[in-house]
This record gives structure tokens, sequence and C-alpha cells, in this order.
């Protein structure tokens, strides 16, 4: 080696001795800093000795100043005196030393959040540890469950319309808390500011609309009822059908298609008055959630929607109730503890009386001697029992039981008819008609630990539609007589069990997990007739075709997972079979969503989701009535099963007073039932249901937003949906896909509620959606002679000639709702004066259409059937 080269490198490694030899724990420094950020020293370090520091600035915390003369010191012993205090951890990676935080124990915390006035059980409440930065909500039961740090000594908890908590935490150990929050108006200020309740943006769930049951009180009524379903009709993607009526059609899906659960418990037929009310008293309903897509693993058995309704618990504290009498139905509640802080029960019923009405109208006239009685009437009554046998054990009752029945008896005086040869010399008739619901079940809830909770269910549903008929009547010239009487009854049930478990093994992850049996019991056809004065045998039939049972059993697993701080994701999987006739149906349904935070704390949203059906509805082509008969899946029809898309952005503004969603979804359905052209619901004589309709596809696709104001004394919200929703059935339209019955091309909601100072409260909502799909023909042939459609002569009748199916769209529909509530709080009791308006600028919307003729004029023409006028009502309510 020359001189110059050895001189080079001598300089070189004097110059640079770190650089060159590299570093270790060993390596000695010199640092001398006063009053200095430990971010600072580490700058030093890699200035002076080449030492690399990598780190998280949201992880690691180096503000801390620190004053340090050190002098040839080893490198490892410095960087411990430098980091312990701050429980920073370090290690070399490479030629770095990557610093990380204290591996800091954790401990899991969990309870109930209840109401401090009646002891019940809140849903959906938020708990929030502020040290973490991260928190949880209750489930379906008030329960909760958060692994967080050791050293966490407060959690903020949250719901709406109740005053924010922040509750102390002991120092040690696991715990099992029972926090209360006082309602809102019960405390003079607000204490706390802060996280209040779960954001749009914070929600992995999309196409889900939570009621409070204030909202559903603020809704304009129905002569003078609240109502959660006619509430539901008012959000985007969920459409009520014909004007007035109370089904439920979400994004392009039948009425059959939704799982209506009640306290977990299913029903087959939510409504009363044909449709006009809905199953339940509102003033028993806690909380409804409307699931229109991404649904949770946890629920299955239809394709459409989900509506779960949780029913009040029952207040622990003290006795309490209401009562309300309005133009067409009266109502009470009552509610308070049998033990308490132990044992509560809920006790509601309702009845409507326009049978008492209408039949003073009728006896008010009797001038042709013709006399009679009828009845319209529905009830419905609520039951329920909570009991507390341990801080980890908790088991409630419930019952429901809702019947309608139409009754027209009539008879006629002899002495009016006597002297007119040929007439009756006596004649009396009844019809009645009727359907009904029965609900009753048990649940006990169980704590395991604080991170596993569990809930044991065994539930009972039936659902009975019957007719009856009676006629009577003697001739006074023959002395023919006959006596004739007739029956026909369809009857379903459901019973079986379930047990879910709800476990959180940490703050990024929720799981769910579960099993799900039951027995459907299908019994439609029991028909008899006889003729007393007849020789012929009676009828007396029980149509074992129809008669059927199936066995469904369903298995689950969901978990929302946190993948990174701005992406999460809610993965599940629903597997079912259905055990009918020998033949096992099965079919794996995969669940996933997925969230992504975007800058400004907006959230992208994506679901698919897959569900199965394995029961059908069998209905007329016209609209949905109580006659319609439930029947499951067979060797011939398979059950339904739909696949939907769905992607959308959401946010809830800062101040929580505003929230807006867009979503977008497409939907595909397989092995729908419809009735063949030629025939109804009833089969012909020897024939199964099964071998007279035509199987066939729908698809739905479509947009809906919605902006909603949810805090303040203005409150409500407006909602546009833009959807399409089609059919496909061979033998049906050529086998062509047609527009479905219930496809509205445009739908427009619009909600307000307004605070009028302490006493007053506004309410007024407006809908609009385009014209629903009929059928007419499109040309009129006369049948020979001189006979023709529209003439009424005798003759061969005419034929009308259609080409496709709901080829014409009838008039749009709109409607606007108002009423006000005047309230008025006493020391121990409250009363309030209410009064709606329906359809306040009366608009005539079409309910049926009717192809009527003019033969003297020799055309046909569309008219119209409206129901639902301008109809005003008022209800006057006390609270106690």
């Amino acid at each position: 080696m020359s001189l110059a080269l050895k001189l080079l490198t001598g300089i070189f490694i004097l110059c640079f001795p770190l650089q060159a030899f590299g570093w270790d724990w060993q390596t000695k420094v010199t640092v001398v800093v006063k009053d200095q950020p430990l971010e600072v020293v580490c700058g030093i370090l890699e200035k002076e000795y080449g030492i690399h520091f990598s780190y998280s600035r949201e992880l690691v915390n180096l503000s801390r100043k620190v004053t340090l003369t050190a002098h040839q010191q080893r490198l490892k012993k410095l960087l411990d005196e430098l980091f312990s205090p701050d429980d920073i951890r370090f290690t070399r990676v490479g030629e770095q030393i990557v610093l990380l935080p204290a591996e800091r124990s954790t401990r899991t915390i969990s309870g109930y959040i209840k109401d401090a006035s009646s002891g019940e059980n809140l849903i959906g409440a938020t708990v929030y540890a502020p040290a973490l930065k991260q928190g949880t909500t209750t489930n379906q039961y008030g329960f909760f469950s958060l692994t967080t740090v050791k050293d966490t000594n407060s959690l903020v908890v949250s719901y709406v319309g109740y005053q924010p908590h922040l509750q102390r935490v002991p120092d040690k150990g696991d715990h099992l808390l029972n926090v209360t929050l006082q309602p809102l108006g019960s405390l003079k200020e607000v204490v706390i500011s802060a996280k209040e309740n779960s954001k749009l943006q914070e929600q992995t769930q999309m196409s889900k609309v939570k009621l409070n049951a204030s909202e559903v009180q603020s809704m304009p009524r129905l002569l003078g009822e609240v109502d959660v379903m006619r509430t539901l009709q008012s959000l985007p993607g969920v459409s009520g059908g014909s004007d007035g009526a109370g089904g439920l059609y979400v994004r392009g899906g039948g009425p059959d298609q939704n799982l209506v659960l009640i306290d977990g418990t299913p029903v087959f037929n939510f409504s009363h008055f044909f449709g006009v009310y809905s199953l339940l008293n509102a003033n028993v309903v806690k909380t409804t959630d409307l699931y229109k897509g991404a649904f949770p693993a946890r629920f299955g058995g239809r394709i459409s929607s989900v509506v779960d309704i949780a029913m009040k618990e029952g207040d622990m504290k003290e006795y309490h109730g209401d009562a309300s009498i309005g133009l067409i139905a009266a109502k009470f509640n009552i509610e308070g503890p049998i033990v308490k802080d132990k044992t509560s029960f809920m006790l509601s019923a309702r009845r409507s009386y326009p049978d008492l009405l209408l039949n003073a109208a009728l006896q008010s006239d009797n001038s042709l001697g013709v006399g009679g009685d009828f009845q319209a009437y529905f009830y419905d009554v609520n039951a329920k029992v909570n009991h507390i046998f341990s801080p980890k054990d908790r088991v409630f009752l419930s019952f429901y039981r809702g019947e309608d029945n139409l009754s027209i008896k009539q008879t006629v005086d002899d002495s009016t008819y006597v002297h007119n040869p040929g007439q009756y010399l006596g004649e009396s008739s009844k019809f009645q008609l009727g359907w009904g619901n029965t609900i009753a079940a048990i649940r006990w809830n169980h704590i395991y630990g604080p991170r596993l909770f569990s809930n044991i269910s065994l539930n009972f549903s039936q659902y009975e539609f019957f007719t009856e008929y009676e006629h009577k009547y003697v001739l006074p010239t023959s002395g023919e007589k006959s006596d004739m009487y007739g029956t026909y009854n369809s009857v379903m049930t459901n019973s079986g069990g379930r047990i879910d478990f709800d476990f959180r093994p940490n703050p990024r992850h929720s799981v769910r997990f579960g099993a799900i049996t039951t027995m459907h019991n299908f019994k439609p056809g029991n028909a008899s007739f006889e003729d007393k004065d007849s020789p012929v045998t009676p009828l007396d039939t029980l149509d074992a075709s129809l008669r059927v049972r199936g066995l469904e059993l369903s298995l689950y697993a969901e978990d929302d997972w946190q993948i990174k701080p701005d992406l999460f994701a809610s993965i599940g999987v629903h597997a079912s079979g259905f055990l009918v006739e020998g033949r096992f149906y099965y079919s794996l349904q995969p669940r996933l969503g997925l969230r992504y935070v975007l800058p400004r704390n907006w959230a992208v949203k994506a679901a698919y989701t897959h569900m199965n059906q394995y029961i059908h509805l069998l209905s007329s082509n016209g609209n949905t009535l109580p006659t319609d008969i439930w029947v499951p899946s067979t060797q011939r029809v398979a059950p339904l099963f739909s696949k939907q898309i769905a992607l959308g952005v959401g946010k809830t503004s800062s101040n929580l007073k505003y929230e807006f969603t867009l979503e977008g979804y497409y939907k595909s359905m397989s092995n729908m039932i419809e009735n063949k052209e030629t025939n109804g619901i009833i089969s012909p004589l020897g024939s199964r249901w099964d071998e007279n309709v035509t199987v066939g596809k729908g698809w739905s696709y479509g947009a809906e937003v919605m902006l909603q104001k949810k805090k303040g004394s203005t409150t409500g919200w407006i909602g546009y949906t833009l959807s399409w929703s089609e059919r496909r059935f061979p033998g049906i339209n050529n086998g062509e896909i047609y527009p479905y019955k219930y496809d509205h091309r445009h739908d427009i909601e619009f909600v307000l509620v307004q605070q009028l100072g302490r006493h007053w409260e506004f309410s007024a909502s407006w809908h609009f959606n385009s014209g629903t799909p009929i059928t007419l023909p499109v040309a009129s042939y006369a049948g020979g002679g001189n006979a023709s459609p529209w003439d009424p002569s005798p003759g061969t009748p005419g034929v009308d000639r259609f080409d496709n199916w709901n080829n014409y769209r009838g008039q749009a529909v709109h409607r606007m709702d108002v009423g006000i509530t005047w309230n008025k709080q006493k020391k121990r009791w409250s009363r309030s004066w209410n009064l709606s308006v329906f359809n306040v600028y009366n608009r005539k919307n079409p309910f049926l259409y009717l192809i009527s003729e003019d033969a003297e004029a020799q055309k046909r023409y569309l008219s119209k059937l409206t129901i639902l006028p301008i109809l005003p009502s008022i209800t006057y309510s006390i609270k106690f």
C-alpha cells in the first residue's frame, strides 16, 4: 500500500470511527444537555455517533425534558436511564434502535348500562375509554365488554337522549359495573361534554337505521294511532305499497321477505285492519332496528330486510304507566317493580272500536225490517316479566296476543214479507273473518366472564286465519228450508330455541356466534261445510298436500375486526339447512362488510350478503291480504335466495347534529313464486299448490340518500330513493322481464319535528312516489252477434287482449300528514292532546284501479278507488 493511500485511510478512520466500525450496546458515548426534550438527546446520539432511532410519534412521546451529564458511559446504561421513566422499550433492528411503548398489562371492564329512573337496560349505549381512544357499544340486552389498559381509571358512557356520564373504575382487577344514565331534562345542567354517540364513520354496519321511541312518538298519526311500521315506511328504500297500507317492501322485495322480530321471536303478519295499523302498541316499544342490507350473520331466514323490535322490560324502581283514547282505539300500559331492583313487569293492552260507532248508526234506521250486528275491531295484549337472579344471571318472560275480527250478522223480519208470495218467510246470515298472532318466549342472560356473554332463548310463534259462514232461510210457498254452515282455517306455528354468545377478546375484535333450531308446522286448507237440511254428506277435509312440517337448523359466526387504524371489517358466515318432505336443503351464506375512514372523517363502506329463505307466501295477484297462505319449500319449489352488494359513504358531523348517508345497491333473487295467470291461492281439488305456481327470478337495484338532523329544537330527515325492481317467470309475460307491482322509480320522504317552547310540538311528513305498474288490456274484441266489450246485452262476451304484464304506470302518489301535540307536566303525572290530520290536502291517491264501462257512450275507462281521504283525529293521553 502506498504512503498516500495509508494516509487517506487513517484520516477516514479518525474522522468517522463509528461509521466504520459500527456500534454495540457497550459503545461508550458522551452527552451533556440541560433541560432538553428526549427527542434532542436522540438527535445528538444520531449526529455524533450515527445511532439512528425509529419510532411512531403517535405511540412514543419524547417530549419529556431531561438534564444529563454522561462522560464515556455505556450506551445500554444511558438508554435505560433515559427511557425507563416513560416506560419506553427499545430494541436493535439492523443498524437502528426501535422505540416502542411499554407492554402495558390489560384488564377487561364489563357490565350493564341502565336508565337511572327505571332500571331498564339501554341498547346501543356507547362506552368510551379516553386513555385508549377506543370504545364499544352495549348489545341488545344492555351488556358491554371493553378490554383496556390496566391503568384505565375512567370511562365515558353516553346514549342518545341521556346525560353523558363519567364512570370511575376501581384501580385493580376486572370489574362488572352497573352504570346508570339520567334522561335529559331530569338534570339542570350538563356536567360532561364528551363523545356522546357512535358516529356513522365509526360503524362498519351499513344499510341500517335505528329508530328510538321518541322518533316514533313524534310522527303524525293516522286516526290517532302512533305506528312503528308507518314510520319505517318514511325511510329511503322502504315502500308501503298502496297508499295507507302498512306493508313493507324493502329494496324491491316482497312483503313475505321481511323478518320481523319482537324480542327475538318472529311474527308472520305484522298488521291490523288489513295493513292500516301495525301489530304493536308503539308505547311499549323501546327501540326498532331496520336492516335493509349488509345483514349480520346472526340473522337468517328472510332475503329482503330484518326489523328487530325490542320491547320495554318494566320499571325496576317505581310504578307508572300511560293511557290514551282516540277516535278509533284506546290503550293503556302499566309497569313497575314486583320486587324493587330485582323483578319488574310490563302489561299493555289496546282495543279499537269502529264497530261500536257503526252499530249505533245502523240501528238508527230499521225501516225495512232488516236487523243485524256488525263487528270490526282489533285488539292486542303485551306482557313481560324481568327477573335478576344474580349480577350475572337474568331471565325474561314475554307474551303477545293480537287478533282482528270482522263479523256481519243479518236477520230479516218475516212480518215484512209474509204477504208477498215467493219471498222469504225468514232469513238470517252470518259471516266472520279473523286472523291473529300469538308469540311467547323465555330468555336467559348469563355472564361467563368479563369477555363472554350468552343468551339462551326458547320461543313460540303462531299465525292463524279463520272464516265462518252460516245461512238460514225458509220459503213460504214450498216450505223449502236450508241451514248451511261452513268454516275454513289456516294455521302456521314455529317453535324452537337458540343460543347466542357475545365474545369481546380485545378492543379490535367483537365476536358473536351461536346456533338456532326451528320447527315449522304448516296447517292450511282445513275446511268443512254442511247443510243440516240436506241428505248430502257434509264436507270435512284437511288438505293433506299443504299440511307439512319442516325443520330448520342454523349456525353462525361473525367478527367486527379493526384491521388497521383506518380499516375495519365485519366478517361472518351463516350456515343453515332445512329438512322437509324427506329432502334436505342447505346453504352457506357469507357476509362481508368493509369500512375505510377517509380524511375529514368520511367513511366509505361496502358489503356483500347472501340470504336464504325456506318459506314462501302464496298470495293472489292483487294486494297482500291476511288470506294469503304461508307454505314451505317442497320437492318442486326450492328455497328463495338472494345476493346483494352495496357501496356507500356516510358521516356524522363533529357536533353530532347531522348525519348523511349515500348508498347504492344491486340485489338478485331466485326461486321466487307467482301464481299462474288463471289460478288464485286455492288449488284445484286433488292438486298441490306447488303444481299451480311458476318459479322465477327477480332483480332490484338503485340508490338511496338521506340527510338527517338529530339534535336541536328542529329535527327530522329528508330522503330520496331511485330504484328499479323487476321479475321474470316462465309462462308469464312471454318469459320476458317486467316491472314488479311495487316498482317505484322515484320516492321522496320529508319528515320535520319542531319543538315550540316547553309545551308544544309540531310534526309534518310529506311522501311522494312514482305510480304503481298495473296490467291493462291493449285491445278488446266483440265475442259475436251484436255483443261488444261494453254492451251489457245478451250475447257472447267480448275478449280483452293483453301484451305485457304491468304495461301501464298508474298515477303518482303523494300525501302530507301533520300533527301538533300539547303537553303539560304536573308533579306526579302529565297529560297531552294530539291533533293530527292525515292527507291534509285531501289527495285522491289510488288504492285500487278498476276498468269501468259506459254502455251508452260505448266506451271503457280506467277508474280508481280511493279509501283514505283527509282524516283528522284527536287523541288524549295521560302518563303517571
